[in-house]
């Protein structure tokens, strides 16, 4: 996954969680050996019940949204067809869409999407 993300100029994070969701052990948390919620380790136990230092029970992958935004609109033909639901409502009063619909602009406008 690694080559091919790099190939692609697509940049990601690796960040250590908690394994029950509760905290990305990040910022303030980043020295932190247990979990301030719940009190779990953040480290693997090996077989013998012994914490394994440095090899964290969850690792969650962050890929920053502003690249990709930036690889998508790159192209002019792909921007266009992106935007095209913002900038191409019906003009001849017809349905072509359901963002032309008074319910998809009740939706959009209240942040819901069909």
């Amino acid at each position: 996954a690694k080559k091919t993300l790099c190939a692609l100029g697509l940049s990601y994070e690796k960040m250590h969680a908690c394994p029950n969701d509760c905290i990305l052990y990040r910022k303030e948390y980043e020295d932190s050996t247990n979990c301030p919620t719940c009190g779990i380790s953040r480290w693997k136990e090996g077989k013998d019940s012994i914490l394994k230092e440095g090899v964290p029970v969850k690792v969650v992958w962050y890929f920053p949204p502003i690249p990709r935004f930036k690889r998508m609109f790159q192209s002019h033909e792909t921007a266009k067809s992106l935007t095209w639901h913002a900038a191409r409502k019906s003009i001849d009063g017809q349905m072509s869409h359901p963002a032309d619909s008074r319910l998809g602009n009740f939706l959009m406008i209240n942040g819901l999407s069909l």
